[in-house]
């Protein structure tokens, strides 16, 4: 009775140390995903789209046949320097190092340019493809560096469309090939 009761004590002490050691707190450790993140960058704010206007479906979509995970920035894309979305977007990117891509529709596209001017050398170079859709004025030239910059028009279905046709483009890519 005596070992028995010896034994069970000493499997407590066992089982409170080992609880002990798994409630220990651990250092939390940054996680890098192994794919690639476009960002996108909705366009500017309208009343029923508070958070900017984008076929978020379409631009995800498109993101995703292109081999990116893409996340869209749930902010308004009201362009100028100072607009959160360009502030939000800049800090994003120099943080996580995952972030290979950008999209920028509408006003997403302007603050793309704006964002990529802020850029140091090794952040741009970490950036391998841009996407602005629906921002006339905005030229492949202004993402200086960087050799795989697509630039789309509005179509002729509207601006609203812009998104879809991209991504339909890409399904008349891939079937000419």
């Amino acid at each position: 009775m005596r070992s028995t009761l010896l034994w069970f004590s000493g499997l407590s002490v066992m089982l409170l140390s080992m609880a002990g050691c798994s409630s220990q707190e651990r250092p939390v450790r940054e996680q890098v995903s192994a794919e690639p993140v476009m960002l996108i960058l909705r366009g500017v704010a309208s009343s029923e789209k508070p958070h900017g206007q984008l076929d978020d479906r379409a631009a995800l979509e498109y993101a995703s046949r292109l081999g990116f995970r893409g996340e869209v920035l749930d902010v308004a894309g009201n362009p100028g320097l100072n607009s959160a979305q360009v502030q939000i977007a800049r800090e994003r990117i120099r943080e996580d190092q995952s972030i290979k891509a950008i999209y920028g529709f509408s006003g997403g596209g302007y603050n793309a340019r704006l964002i990529w001017a802020q850029l140091s050398t090794p952040e741009r170079d970490r950036i391998r493809k841009v996407v602005v859709v629906g921002s006339p004025g905005v030229q492949a030239s202004d993402f200086a560096g960087n050799s795989d910059v697509v630039i789309k028009s509005d179509p002729p279905e509207g601006h609203m469309l812009g998104p879809k046709a991209l991504l339909e483009s890409l399904r008349t890519e891939s079937s000419l090939q």
